[in-house]
């Protein structure tokens, strides 16, 4: 794609949108101007630009991509969703380690989608987040990797347990010593349930958590001083179920299973 056909995508919000609109099917200018919002006068000078370029055509009052733009498009979605992912929490993805995620996966950053900053609530700054525990209460299942835990998540990884949801629990080395030492009893239970399975990582893995259950996505990073801020990112989105579980499935697959303290 040349310089002057991504400034005809990028530069403009109506054209880009406009765009994205089309991929899903024809419209005329009235669905149009209501799904984007806009007026006929606004949209109609990016449209004849697009006309122009061969990205949309018009027939029987009716606008359309053209089979190049249908090709820009699914080519340029991914681009513009990742990019979507990122601006929403800039300060967290750029201020934060992004070493240990596969390449693979940070090429799908878009499937994470609508995203939410949880941020550490200073008065309980040793506590876990109310939002995350809420968004685990009742989970039919659960995959957590961490090198850097909080024990007060143990007492609900139990109560989930004893619920028979499918725990899969991954702790970096040190971790697995800690709880294993100091929570011998709650790490005793655990190891005693047939719907839980646990597992010890390599030391190294720059990032402090990831959980998957059936409704969230959460998502840990160390800063780039590599020290643990008790922010997180979370997504409900299906896509970031998906591909939070394919990162855990990831670091498991570093992990050996362990079966007794």
């Amino acid at each position: 794609m040349d310089s002057s056909l991504i400034d005809l995508v990028f530069r403009s919000d109506k054209r880009k949108n406009l765009l994205i609109l089309l991929d899903s099917g024809s419209k005329n200018i009235d669905e149009i101007r209501d799904e984007l919002d806009v007026t006929a006068t606004s949209i109609l000078p990016q449209i004849k630009k697009l006309i122009d370029n061969d990205l949309i055509v018009q027939e029987d009052r009716m606008y359309k991509l053209t089979v190049l733009g249908e090709f820009i498009i699914k080519k340029i979605k991914p681009l513009i969703s990742a990019l979507e992912v990122v601006e929403k929490n800039n300060i967290y993805w750029t201020g934060h380690d992004l070493n240990s995620i596969p390449r693979h996966l940070l090429e799908r950053i878009s499937e994470l989608g609508d995203c939410i900053l949880i941020e550490p609530d200073l008065n309980h700054m040793y506590e876990p987040s109310q939002e995350i525990i809420d968004s685990m209460d009742n989970a039919k299942r659960a995959s957590t990797f961490a090198s850097y835990f909080n024990p007060a998540y143990l007492p609900l990884y139990v109560e989930l347990g004893r619920k028979d949801a499918e725990l899969s629990l991954n702790f970096t080395q040190s971790v697995w010593d800690h709880l294993s030492n100091e929570h011998s009893n709650m790490i005793k239970e655990l190891m005693g349930m047939d719907n839980v399975s646990l597992y010890v990582s390599k030391e190294g893995i720059k990032i402090s958590e990831v959980t998957v259950t059936d409704r969230i996505m959460l998502l840990g990073l160390f800063d780039k001083k590599g020290k643990f801020d008790q922010q997180f990112i979370m997504s409900f989105e299906p896509g970031a179920l998906r591909w939070g579980q394919e990162l855990f499935d990831y670091f498991k697959r570093l992990s050996r299973r362990v079966n007794k303290i």
